[in-house]
């Protein structure tokens, strides 16, 4: 078979993958899915680097969990992390393990790049694999209705999201005291990240795409871009990690730590859809995102909530609420904090579980801790997908919902000190056709479309 033919194949598959998966292998699914039930959940892994393995190592141990297919585009971290592997077969390319493989597997970890998440998840979900999917779930708003879409013709898989700091106990002992009113109703939540600058994971903000240079050997660097119509150039800069910093693959900061902070509200309130958002930057992004973000997310109010508008203030680059304007104590807190003012109270939470409580403008340190049962983030999915019922914390029906606001506050970075009103049901913004235009959707290269 010639590589065209074999690349023309690989598209009318993802073109038709949900009638693939229900028509051609169906069969075999039905056999995997009866027999996971007493044997292994067999894995394909994709993206295998960087972040993979912590999903390898906190799995690895558990007596039902093989690694059947690992996939990369760089042959480096395939080849090195292989070896502890030796079983499973390795691959460059994803969309060829489901042509050649599909009834081989019962589950996808994606651990990928922004851009890839998509367009991976939903050809997984589609060909009825459960799925665990890197944060944040996805990359484009309209990306959300996509995810959706697909697993409620699904409804049986098994999904988590990986934002495993939420199985900390100190994360969850912050939900149960918010969920049962502890502190009163909520009144409104201050959340914040780091810094955005040249680093590990992020090159500075405000940037030009830097000029291509020779693409490694053991890069397939048209697999790296793989939905992009456009792709990127090359750089350091931007593969392995700091893909994060650009418009066309990451979030910034906001998307980046938005599902580590973020998830408190929708662990411990029923909230409503987001009806706003207002992203005020000192100049738009542009091929990088932009930094000194501070964003306000408005979402209806009453009922639970003391007000009639519930407002997330929602900051990159550390920068802290005013403590005073909230009747708090002057704090010199660090980056990565969720904030949640109540009538009676407040509680401030760090990503590892560290918390402090305020009542009447002053820290208390005696408030009682509520009971939480110990949860396993990754064990729990797998169990699940085994047949073997467990409650997770993230799957993607909140999972997205999570994601929602986050993006939300990404996009609006490119309309600095515009009011975007969103419309959540039908994923479009009310009063700004240019956004709906430029910052809810993207154009997919032919062949890597999501199902």
């Amino acid at each position: 078979m010639s590589s065209k033919t074999k690349v023309s194949n690989r598209r009318q598959f993802l073109k038709t993958g949900a009638a693939l998966g229900a028509a051609v292998t169906l069969p075999s699914f039905t056999m995997r899915g009866a027999a996971n039930k007493n044997s292994n959940l067999r894995i394909l892994h994709i993206g295998v680097g960087g972040i993979g393995g912590m999903q390898r190592g906190n799995l690895k141990n558990h007596a039902k969990v093989e690694f059947a297919f690992l996939c990369d585009v760089d042959v480096n971290p395939l080849n090195r992390f292989g070896k502890e592997f030796p079983k499973a077969k390795k691959f460059r390319d994803y969309r060829e393990v489901f042509e050649k493989h599909v009834d081989e597997f019962d589950a996808v970890i994606v651990d990928t790049p922004d851009h890839h998440h998509a367009p991976m998840m939903t050809h997984a979900l589609a060909a009825g694999k459960h799925v665990y999917g890197q944060k944040p779930l996805v990359h484009q708003l309209d990306e959300l209705r996509l995810i959706r879409e697909v697993l409620a013709k699904r409804p049986s898989l098994y999904t988590q999201m990986g934002n495993q700091r939420a199985c900390y106990t100190g994360r969850m002992q912050a939900v149960e005291i918010l969920k049962k009113g502890q502190l009163g109703k909520p009144v409104e939540a201050h959340v914040w990240t780091g810094t955005v600058s040249n680093g590990h994971y992020f090159s500075s903000p405000w940037r030009e795409l830097p000029k291509a240079q020779s693409v490694p050997t053991n890069l397939d660097w048209d697999l790296w871009n793989g939905p992009l119509k456009k792709a990127m150039p090359y750089s350091p800069d931007i593969a392995p990690r700091r893909w994060r910093t650009y418009w066309e693959t990451g979030g910034g900061q906001l998307a980046d730590w938005g599902c580590h902070l973020i998830d408190l509200l929708y662990f411990a309130y029923e909230m409503p859809d987001p009806e706003s958002v207002q992203t005020n930057t000192i100049r738009p992004s542009n091929d990088t995102h932009s930094a000194y973000n501070q964003s306000t997310i408005t979402y209806p109010g009453g009922g639970a909530f003391a007000r009639d508008k519930f407002v997330m203030y929602y900051n990159d680059n550390g920068i802290n609420p005013s403590w005073a304007s909230l009747g708090l104590p002057h704090l010199k807190e660090g980056s990565n904090r969720t904030l949640v003012i109540c009538t009676e109270g407040a509680l401030l939470l760090e990503p590892g579980g560290k918390m402090k409580i305020f009542r009447k403008g002053k820290e208390v340190k005696n408030e009682p801790m509520p009971k939480v049962e110990p949860r396993n983030h990754w064990h729990d999915w797998v169990d699940c997908c085994l047949g073997k019922e467990k409650p997770l914390w993230t799957p993607f029906g909140i999972g997205s919902r999570i994601t929602e606001p986050a993006l939300l506050a990404v996009k609006a970075t490119r309309f600095p000190g515009q009011e975007l009103r969103w419309d959540a049901k039908n994923y479009r913004f009310t009063n700004h056709d240019q956004a709906n235009k430029t910052i809810v959707k993207r154009d997919y290269r032919a062949g890597f479309e999501p199902a």
